[in-house]
């Protein structure tokens, strides 16, 4: 199962998680996967060579996390809140296979 986590400060945006393979399918053809993940790397594409950014990727986990300055997330907002609802439907539309949660940071 794939495991997002939205994290907030407040009621602020301040990062995004995803870990794990979701098992809908075999490996290269985990279309519910291949959607978090791609979802996930247009936010770090987004989000590259801002101040206060951070990122980390690792594919032997796997785990893409991102997140950025609260005082940031006005300017954000089109692009964090846009990634964040896509995967709040992706998890709504496949329960089994991808589970999101939010965190106060």
């Amino acid at each position: 199962m794939t495991t997002v986590k939205l994290y907030y400060c407040g009621k602020t945006l301040t990062g995004i998680e995803s870990r794990g393979h979701s098992g809908f399918s075999h490996k290269g053809r985990d279309i519910v996967c291949a959607a978090v993940s791609t979802l996930m790397q247009a936010l770090v594409l987004g989000l590259e060579g801002r101040e206060g950014f951070e990122c980390l990727i690792d594919d032997r986990v796997p785990v893409i996390r991102a997140s950025w300055p609260s005082s940031e997330q006005e300017r954000l907002a089109i692009l964090t809140e846009t990634i964040a609802e896509s995967l709040r439907v992706i998890a709504q539309e496949n329960p089994r296979y991808v589970k999101l949660s939010t965190e106060e940071k």
